[in-house]
Protein backbone atom coordinates (compact mmCIF):
# COMPACT_ATOMS: atom_id res chain seq x y z
CA UNK A 1 0.00 0.00 0.00
CA UNK A 2 1.52 3.37 -1.17
CA UNK A 3 2.31 6.06 1.64
CA UNK A 4 0.23 8.65 1.80
CA UNK A 5 0.20 11.69 3.99
CA UNK A 6 -1.93 11.88 7.47
CA UNK A 7 -3.88 14.82 5.58
CA UNK A 8 -4.48 12.79 3.17
CA UNK A 9 -5.10 9.84 4.52
CA UNK A 10 -9.21 9.69 5.29
CA UNK A 11 -10.09 10.61 0.86
CA UNK A 12 -7.20 8.29 0.32
CA UNK A 13 -9.03 5.51 1.65
CA UNK A 14 -12.31 6.69 1.08
CA UNK A 15 -11.17 6.69 -2.66
CA UNK A 16 -9.95 3.16 -2.81
CA UNK A 17 -12.63 1.91 -1.28
CA UNK A 18 -15.04 3.54 -4.08
CA UNK A 19 -12.87 2.30 -6.40
CA UNK A 20 -13.03 -0.96 -5.43
CA UNK A 21 -17.20 -0.93 -5.18
CA UNK A 22 -17.08 0.46 -8.73
CA UNK A 23 -15.00 -2.16 -10.02
CA UNK A 24 -17.16 -5.05 -7.91
CA UNK A 25 -20.21 -3.61 -9.27
CA UNK A 26 -19.13 -3.55 -12.64
CA UNK A 27 -17.90 -6.73 -12.78
CA UNK A 28 -20.66 -8.81 -11.09
CA UNK A 29 -23.34 -7.16 -13.44
CA UNK A 30 -21.14 -8.74 -16.32
CA UNK A 31 -20.63 -11.75 -15.01
CA UNK A 32 -22.47 -12.63 -11.74
CA UNK A 33 -21.80 -12.44 -8.55
CA UNK A 34 -20.63 -16.11 -7.76
CA UNK A 35 -18.46 -16.76 -11.11
CA UNK A 36 -16.35 -13.44 -10.10
CA UNK A 37 -13.31 -14.19 -7.72
CA UNK A 38 -11.81 -11.30 -5.46
CA UNK A 39 -8.91 -11.87 -7.22
CA UNK A 40 -10.97 -10.38 -10.75
CA UNK A 41 -12.61 -7.64 -8.43
CA UNK A 42 -8.66 -6.73 -7.48
CA UNK A 43 -7.21 -7.05 -10.97
CA UNK A 44 -10.55 -4.29 -12.14
CA UNK A 45 -9.62 -2.29 -9.25
CA UNK A 46 -5.38 -1.96 -10.03
CA UNK A 47 -4.92 -3.26 -7.13
CA UNK A 48 -3.17 -6.79 -5.14
CA UNK A 49 -5.83 -9.13 -3.73
CA UNK A 50 -4.18 -8.61 -0.87
CA UNK A 51 -4.49 -5.38 -0.61
CA UNK A 52 -8.30 -5.84 -1.51
CA UNK A 53 -8.41 -7.98 1.67
CA UNK A 54 -6.97 -4.91 3.61
CA UNK A 55 -10.32 -2.99 2.88
CA UNK A 56 -12.87 -5.85 2.93
CA UNK A 57 -11.96 -9.10 4.45
CA UNK A 58 -14.56 -11.28 2.83
CA UNK A 59 -16.53 -11.32 -0.35
CA UNK A 60 -19.88 -10.73 1.64
CA UNK A 61 -18.18 -7.77 3.24
CA UNK A 62 -17.25 -6.17 -0.36
CA UNK A 63 -21.25 -6.93 -1.34
CA UNK A 64 -22.97 -4.93 2.14
CA UNK A 65 -20.44 -2.56 1.05
CA UNK A 66 -22.15 -2.30 -2.63
CA UNK A 67 -25.43 -2.13 -1.60
CA UNK A 68 -24.77 0.58 1.06
CA UNK A 69 -23.27 2.85 -1.37
CA UNK A 70 -25.83 2.18 -4.06
CA UNK A 71 -28.99 2.24 -4.30
CA UNK A 72 -31.92 0.90 -6.95
CA UNK A 73 -33.53 4.23 -5.60
CA UNK A 74 -32.54 7.71 -4.99
CA UNK A 75 -31.70 8.75 -1.20
CA UNK A 76 -35.65 9.17 -0.07
CA UNK A 77 -34.63 11.43 2.61
CA UNK A 78 -32.73 13.79 0.66
CA UNK A 79 -35.46 13.63 -2.02
CA UNK A 80 -38.07 15.06 0.25
CA UNK A 81 -35.98 17.15 1.25
CA UNK A 82 -35.46 18.77 -1.73
CA UNK A 83 -39.80 18.43 -2.98
CA UNK A 84 -40.63 20.43 -0.02
CA UNK A 85 -42.79 23.27 -0.79
CA UNK A 86 -44.15 21.75 -4.12
CA UNK A 87 -47.66 20.99 -4.27
CA UNK A 88 -48.15 16.68 -3.54
CA UNK A 89 -49.41 16.24 -7.48
CA UNK A 90 -45.84 18.05 -7.83
CA UNK A 91 -43.96 16.16 -5.76
CA UNK A 92 -44.69 12.63 -6.67
CA UNK A 93 -43.95 13.54 -10.42
CA UNK A 94 -40.97 14.59 -9.37
CA UNK A 95 -40.00 11.53 -7.02
CA UNK A 96 -40.95 9.32 -9.96
CA UNK A 97 -38.98 11.45 -12.91
CA UNK A 98 -36.06 11.38 -9.80
CA UNK A 99 -36.30 7.48 -9.02
CA UNK A 100 -36.20 6.42 -12.97
CA UNK A 101 -33.38 9.02 -13.97
CA UNK A 102 -31.61 7.01 -10.96
CA UNK A 103 -32.26 3.54 -12.49
CA UNK A 104 -31.07 4.63 -15.65
CA UNK A 105 -28.02 6.17 -14.39
CA UNK A 106 -27.13 3.02 -11.97
CA UNK A 107 -27.86 0.43 -15.05
CA UNK A 108 -24.93 -1.97 -13.68
CA UNK A 109 -26.89 -2.21 -10.40
CA UNK A 110 -29.83 -2.93 -12.08
CA UNK A 111 -28.20 -5.48 -13.97
CA UNK A 112 -26.85 -7.24 -10.82
CA UNK A 113 -30.41 -7.19 -9.24
CA UNK A 114 -32.00 -8.78 -12.20
CA UNK A 115 -28.80 -11.35 -12.74
CA UNK A 116 -28.61 -11.99 -9.14
CA UNK A 117 -32.08 -11.84 -6.93
CA UNK A 118 -34.55 -13.78 -8.43
CA UNK A 119 -32.14 -16.95 -7.90
CA UNK A 120 -31.17 -16.52 -4.10
CA UNK A 121 -33.87 -15.16 -1.56
CA UNK A 122 -31.06 -14.91 1.18
CA UNK A 123 -29.59 -11.67 -0.94
CA UNK A 124 -33.00 -11.15 -2.43
CA UNK A 125 -34.07 -10.39 1.84
CA UNK A 126 -31.23 -8.51 2.17
CA UNK A 127 -31.64 -6.07 -0.45
CA UNK A 128 -35.22 -5.39 0.57
CA UNK A 129 -33.46 -4.89 3.65
CA UNK A 130 -30.62 -2.40 3.00
CA UNK A 131 -32.90 -0.91 -0.08
CA UNK A 132 -36.63 -1.39 0.07
CA UNK A 133 -37.78 -1.39 3.45
CA UNK A 134 -36.02 2.34 4.89
CA UNK A 135 -36.92 3.69 1.39
CA UNK A 136 -40.64 2.62 1.83
CA UNK A 137 -40.91 3.94 5.44
CA UNK A 138 -40.07 7.54 4.50
CA UNK A 139 -42.02 7.34 1.80
CA UNK A 140 -44.66 6.15 3.93
CA UNK A 141 -44.16 8.85 6.31
CA UNK A 142 -44.43 11.32 3.90
CA UNK A 143 -48.22 10.20 2.56
CA UNK A 144 -49.30 10.45 5.86
CA UNK A 145 -47.53 14.20 6.58
CA UNK A 146 -49.29 14.99 3.46
CA UNK A 147 -52.46 13.30 3.52
CA UNK A 148 -53.21 13.04 7.02
CA UNK A 149 -54.03 10.08 9.54
CA UNK A 150 -57.31 9.96 8.55
CA UNK A 151 -56.34 8.99 5.09
CA UNK A 152 -54.31 6.66 6.89
CA UNK A 153 -57.35 4.96 8.07
CA UNK A 154 -58.39 4.30 5.20
CA UNK A 155 -55.14 2.87 3.37
CA UNK A 156 -52.21 1.66 4.05
CA UNK A 157 -49.61 3.95 3.58
CA UNK A 158 -46.96 1.43 3.32
CA UNK A 159 -48.44 -0.27 0.70
CA UNK A 160 -49.26 2.80 -1.31
CA UNK A 161 -45.43 3.73 -0.85
CA UNK A 162 -44.19 0.19 -2.18
CA UNK A 163 -46.92 0.01 -4.79
CA UNK A 164 -45.17 3.74 -6.08
CA UNK A 165 -41.58 2.41 -5.38
CA UNK A 166 -42.67 -0.92 -6.88
CA UNK A 167 -43.90 0.31 -10.23
CA UNK A 168 -41.29 2.50 -11.22
CA UNK A 169 -39.10 -0.66 -10.96
CA UNK A 170 -40.80 -2.91 -12.61
CA UNK A 171 -41.64 -0.58 -15.59
CA UNK A 172 -38.29 -0.01 -15.63
CA UNK A 173 -36.90 -3.57 -15.92
CA UNK A 174 -39.47 -4.39 -18.20
CA UNK A 175 -39.26 -1.26 -20.77
CA UNK A 176 -35.59 -0.62 -20.50
CA UNK A 177 -33.84 -4.29 -19.71
CA UNK A 178 -35.65 -6.96 -20.76
CA UNK A 179 -36.75 -4.81 -24.03
CA UNK A 180 -40.38 -4.80 -23.75
CA UNK A 181 -39.84 -0.57 -25.15
CA UNK A 182 -38.18 -2.07 -28.45
CA UNK A 183 -41.75 -3.55 -29.15
CA UNK A 184 -43.70 -0.94 -27.08
CA UNK A 185 -42.16 2.16 -27.36
CA UNK A 186 -42.88 4.68 -24.88
CA UNK A 187 -41.37 8.61 -24.13
CA UNK A 188 -39.57 8.60 -20.77
CA UNK A 189 -41.92 11.91 -20.09
CA UNK A 190 -44.77 9.81 -20.95
CA UNK A 191 -43.75 6.50 -18.93
CA UNK A 192 -42.88 9.24 -15.75
CA UNK A 193 -46.29 10.75 -16.44
CA UNK A 194 -48.26 7.88 -16.27
CA UNK A 195 -46.70 6.40 -13.11
CA UNK A 196 -47.36 9.40 -11.24
CA UNK A 197 -51.14 10.28 -12.97
CA UNK A 198 -52.23 6.70 -11.81
CA UNK A 199 -50.55 7.25 -8.59
CA UNK A 200 -52.62 10.40 -7.87
CA UNK A 201 -55.61 9.88 -10.03
CA UNK A 202 -56.44 6.22 -11.06
CA UNK A 203 -56.45 5.17 -14.56
CA UNK A 204 -59.97 6.94 -14.77
CA UNK A 205 -58.99 10.25 -13.80
CA UNK A 206 -60.58 12.66 -11.92
CA UNK A 207 -63.57 12.23 -14.33
CA UNK A 208 -66.96 10.86 -13.37
CA UNK A 209 -66.89 7.19 -14.02
CA UNK A 210 -68.23 5.94 -17.31
CA UNK A 211 -70.92 3.27 -17.40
Amino acid sequence: MPKVAASERDAFYEGRRTEIAEAALRLWAEGGFDATSMAAVAEAAGISKGTLYLYFPSKQALLEEVLRRYSLLPNIQNLTANLAGLSFEDAVHGFVRAAWRHLSEHRDLVLLALRELPSNIDRARQAAEHILVPANRLIATYLEQQLGAERGREISFIVAGRGLIGTVILLFLTQEMLGAGRFLPVDEPQITDTIAQVFLHGVMGSGETKG
